[in-house]
């Protein structure tokens, strides 16, 4: 490319994209994104696109955004009260202007109903072989959960550990089950259900009752042994 091509490519904008020497990195602004619903808690919202952005303020399940633009994976917003910032894709689903909701809008719904639903359990005990209410243990816990939005799973965890498709532990979404292997097992023993964050819930033997972790936990990080996802 001769120098004064350079000049008039480098940094023009077209139909959306910004071209930057040979390369495109997208840059969408319109007035029809619509709403996002937050997917997460305690999601951070950042004053730019990057992880480096300083952190404004933060955002939890279903809260709802006003969405300004996308760039590069980030979503501009502004919030209720007027404040302007960044979230980060993963943690906004998007509702179109428009009437018409596309198919991972709705799945995206089934999962926040999902981790509602899951979350009103917090702090129910812990029983070997509950499956109610009244008492759960950790497969038993999922698969009421799941029974909830229409979804049935095999009563074990091992079992359930079959279902679905495989996901990768760094590409782990809301609504995906993980699984364990726990208390030195050869095979997976302890199911429970990403929320986000590197978070997930379960009906935990050792605590008790059912309730939220990290699966950066040493303990959990360990015995981490892998991941379905049965809401595609």
């Amino acid at each position: 490319m001769n120098s004064r091509l350079s000049k008039l490519v480098f940094g023009v904008s077209v139909f959306g994209m910004t071209l930057v020497g040979s390369s495109m990195l997208t840059h969408v602004y319109a007035d029809n994104l619509g709403t996002g619903i937050v997917i997460g808690n305690s999601v951070n919202i950042r004053s730019g696109g990057s992880l480096s952005s300083k952190i404004i303020t933060q955002l939890n399940w279903n809260d709802a955004v006003t969405v300004l633009g996308q760039e590069n994976g980030w979503y501009n917003i502004k919030l209720s009260n007027g404040t302007v910032g960044w979230i980060y894709g993963q943690y906004l689903s998007l509702r179109s202007s428009s009437s018409t909701v596309s198919r991972g809008d709705v799945d995206r719904s089934v999962v926040l109903r999902l981790i509602d639903f899951g979350k009103k359990f917090l702090g129910t005990k812990y029983v070997y072989g509950g499956e109610s209410p009244s008492g759960f243990d950790c497969s038993g816990f999922t698969q009421y959960v799941f029974k909830s939005v229409g979804v049935n799973l095999p009563r074990m965890a091992d079992d359930q550990a079959t279902v679905g498709t495989y996901v990768d532990r760094g590409n782990l979404q809301p609504g995906d089950l993980v699984f364990f292997k726990t208390l030195g097992s050869s095979i997976i023993n302890h199911a429970g259900i990403y929320i986000g964050n590197g978070e997930f819930m379960h009906a935990s033997s050792g605590a008790g009752k059912v309730m939220i972790s990290s699966l950066k936990d040493d303990y959990y990080s360990t015995h981490y042994a892998t991941a379905r996802r049965v809401i595609q």
